[in-house]
């Protein structure tokens, strides 16, 4: 039996920008539905499909992330253990991020919250597929 050729593997195809996001916002509704549900002043717009293609991490939302987040999760944060520091650490945690956005868990209660215009921008970043 012939094998087939390495490119004819579908993990070897890129995948499509809106469905990049579909397994992430499926384990976001799983968190919720495991208890980790959106505050009553979570202000969440769950994006299926690529709105804005202009965000990329080095257009804003690096810097986003970075005037944000990386206060606690750097190398002296609070949270050192989820770096959010570079495209590489913030790339390996999309999951966690999605589910801690549309949780609105992040950041937590006692700290200043990000505005619904930007949950709603590293939302859509990651819809379209977290371009770098």
């Amino acid at each position: 039996m012939a094998q087939p050729e390495e490119s004819e593997f579908v993990r070897d195809r890129p995948m499509p920008r809106e469905s990049k996001l579909i397994p992430l916002l499926a384990i976001a509704s799983f968190a919720v539905s495991c208890g980790q549900s959106p505050g009553k002043d979570c202000p969440v717009d769950n994006q299926d499909q690529c709105v804005d293609t202009t965000l990329s991490y080095d257009n804003g939302i690096g810097a986003l992330l970075t005037e944000r987040c990386s206060p606690c999760h750097a190398a002296k944060g609070v949270e050192m253990t989820i770096l959010l520091t570079d495209y590489g650490h913030v790339s390996g945690e999309r999951t966690s991020i999605v589910t801690q956005l549309v949780t609105c868990s992040m950041p937590p209660a006692g700290n200043p919250q990000l505005s619904t215009d930007e949950r709603n921008q590293i939302l859509d970043w990651l819809t379209c597929g977290a371009p770098k």
